[in-house]
């Protein structure tokens, strides 16, 4: 059509007068203007916008469509309609992958064969799908280079897993993608090299190697603004300011090879796996120390900044676990990183404590390789794992493994240095947990005190061990002790840290439950009404702290006289926690247990003994059987088949019960003796 609209802009103007390309396109654009036939122009891939000043195709009786990489204002016009083509969904990803490789021939060999060309297992292409990023081009390539190889799918997808393969060797050139000429490698390089044109010499490549490092899903942008970062992207000038890192951005969006979203929330950064991948294999080997190294400093700096809200920090170790994949080692000059160390709290403060167990177990091995037995960084790992199996129930093995590293440490390390005193907390929050009570009121109270000497009274772990210190003494029972210790510990967390700190809110939890306690369960609700009022403007509804406050609400609404909304609020807590957390979190399901406890409570206690009966056997697995929260599901089965009739049922289940909190966590642990009373209550009313 471009050659007739050509001919007839010529014959207009008087023939063929010699015209060259560009007079051509000067009528071709006037004839669009004017003509008033129906017409359609496609220019595809369009590389640079500014090629199509005074060109743009327009007229009345037809439409234009350009397809391009890019995102710039040029293209961005007002009278265009942008339609944004993405990747593909997940469920179109597979579809095209199977599709592709069905066309191909069956094999030679039995139908079981492990060939690309036998019967494709679904869950093998939907997972290539996944790791290929649902990237078209990537989907079709990799069909062609299986059925060209005779590769099966795992075989490619542990290909594709090697980071030392590149995607050269992965996309060939020698197996195209079906009707385009391009590769995976070869779409990068002109990108790249377009970008680097659009901002000052060195940022743009900088910028998106410190990128490629991190999470393709979203990385926060003010990791990228960092004086880590900007030293990096800046290595070229003398002085490399914010305003760099934002041009170079903006040319990597401008070209597509990232995402530079700054409208919905904190402004991120997002970039396909396998542009990162391609990225990456731009940085010569010996530089590839430095960039990492670079990443880790960056998301460092912000999360060790005290104002940090939990969506930032979940992103952050998002960000973390990604670098650990790319930079594979993040041990440099006779340490960890620092950066890996707020991996295992992380996942301990969200509830996740196999998680925290498993991600410090494995940087452990590394770092006894690398550091040596009685490193710091040893220590602390050490440490952190044995936390974890505490967390998990077994709260004695790790009061003894903690007491090992605290000898190592205070011989290592120093009585003052801040490590040992951390395992030291711990240490005693687990002699507190096995049922020694009153020795772990003596540590922490001792523990608060060499604390406040060697760092300060307004410190995290000042705070820390006296708050401990105020729970031996509600466990010992003297909850309004307890309670007038907690109330001095959170005035002094909201002065020294604001209300809105984690601390400080957990700190209002902690009071409102021994406020309830001592006596008043309406102060309670009050108490923990406003640690959830707060909890929801600081981190959101959702998180886990938060959801822990409504659950620990519902329980004091229920003991202050209102069963019934606590069992509706329970409800709604348990909804959250498993939207949010997952139906295996623990906190879920220690919802969903006292949801069934107070439901019962309120009235058909048989049916929650055996909505308790289903819950059981998911809590050993996931918790262990010796666990707290076990443990106690087991009491409350037992309160509820009492109230459902069937005393004698429950006198034998509660005296099996007995028996094992004794063996676990001590006679004198708080849980032990109310279960130790209520028997012997039971016992009474039978003999009356």
């Amino acid at each position: 059509m471009a050659g007739e609209g050509a001919a007839g802009a010529r014959d207009a103007g008087g023939g063929d007068r010699g015209w060259d390309e560009e007079a051509e396109a000067d009528l071709f654009v006037g004839w669009l203007r004017t003509t008033t036939r129906p017409w359609l122009v496609v220019l595809d891939d369009v590389d640079d916008p500014a090629e199509l000043a005074g060109i743009w195709p327009v007229g009345d009786h037809g439409t234009s469509v350009v397809t391009t990489r890019r995102r710039d204002a040029s293209v961005i016009r007002p009278s265009a309609r942008i339609i944004r083509v993405g990747m593909f969904t997940p469920e179109e990803a597979a579809g095209c992958l199977r599709a592709r490789l069905s066309a191909a021939p069956g094999p030679s060999s039995s139908p079981a064969s492990d060939s690309i060309t036998g019967p494709q297992d679904d869950t093998g292409v939907e997972s290539l799908a996944e790791a290929l990023g649902c990237f078209p081009l990537a989907l079709s390539q990799a069909a062609a280079f299986v059925i060209d190889t005779g590769l099966s799918l795992a075989q490619y997808r542990r290909l594709l897993d090697d980071q030392q393969e590149t995607l050269a060797d992965l996309f060939p050139s020698s197996s195209p993608a079906d009707e385009h000429g391009g590769t995976v490698s070869s779409t990068f390089r002109p990108a790249l090299e377009r970008a680097e044109t659009l901002a000052h010499p060195g940022t743009v490549r900088a910028a998106l190697e410190l990128v490629a490092m991190l999470a393709p899903g979203g990385i926060p942008e003010v990791v990228l603004h960092t004086g880590a970062a900007r030293r990096w992207i800046g290595k070229e000038q003398d002085r490399p300011r914010e305003r760099d890192v934002l041009l170079a951005l903006r040319a990597l969006h401008r070209l597509s090879l990232v995402t530079h979203d700054s409208e919905r929330g904190p402004a991120t950064v997002e970039a396909h796996a396998l542009v990162q991948r391609a990225a990456r294999e731009t940085v010569p080997a010996g530089d590839r120390p430095a960039l990492a190294a670079a990443a880790a400093d960056a998301l460092e700096e912000v999360w060790a900044s005290r104002e940090i809200r939990p969506d930032l920090a979940a992103a952050l170790y998002r960000n973390v676990e990604a670098l650990r994949l790319t930079a594979g080692d993040l041990f440099r000059e006779g340490r960890m990183h620092p950066v890996l160390r707020r991996t295992g709290p992380h996942l301990t403060g969200l509830g996740r404590a196999a998680a925290a167990r498993d991600t410090c177990s494995e940087l452990l091995v590394r770092a006894r390789a690398r550091l040596g037995e009685g490193h710091r960084d040893v220590l602390f790992l050490r440490s952190q794992v044995a936390q974890a199996v505490g967390d998990r129930g077994n709260a004695t093995a790790a009061h003894a493994e903690l007491t090992a590293i605290r000898s190592e440490a205070e011989r290592n390390l120093g009585a003052a240095d801040p490590d040992t005193l951390s395992v030291r907390l711990h240490e005693a929050r687990f002699l507190m947990e096995s049922g020694a009570v009153g020795e772990a009121s003596e540590a922490f109270t001792t523990l608060a005190a060499d604390a406040a000497r060697a760092l300060g009274p307004g410190a995290a772990l000042t705070l820390d061990a006296r708050g401990y210190a105020a729970m031996c003494r509600g466990l010992a029972g003297d909850a309004v002790a307890a309670r007038d210790a907690y109330a001095a510990v959170a005035e002094d967390l909201e002065r020294e840290r604001g209300l809105g700190d984690p601390a400080t809110l957990g700190a209002l939890t902690d009071l409102g439950r021994w406020i309830g306690e001592a006596g008043d369960p309406d102060a309670a609700v009050e108490m923990h009404l406003k640690a959830v009022d707060a909890l929801c403007t600081a981190a959101g509804p959702l998180h886990h702290d938060t959801l822990v406050a409504r659950h620990n609400l519902a329980y004091w609404r229920g003991l202050a006289g209102s069963p019934e909304q606590a069992v509706e609020e329970f409800a709604a807590a348990a909804h959250d926690a498993e939207r949010a957390l997952g139906a295996d979190h623990p906190t879920t399901l220690t919802c969903r247990v006292n949801l069934a406890f107070w439901s019962g409570l309120t009235g058909r206690p048989a049916d929650a003994v055996t909505e308790l009966a289903g819950l059981q056997p998911l809590i050993d697995r996931i918790l262990g059987a010796d666990h707290p929260r076990a443990l106690r599901t087991r009491q409350q089965s037992a309160e509820l088949q009492d109230r459902a009739g069937d005393r004698a049922g429950a006198r034998t289940r509660l005296t099996t019960l007995l028996a094992d909190m004794t063996r676990v966590q001590g006679a004198e642990h708080p849980r032990t003796r109310e279960v130790a009373e209520l028997l012997k209550h039971w016992g009474s009313l039978a003999g009356s």
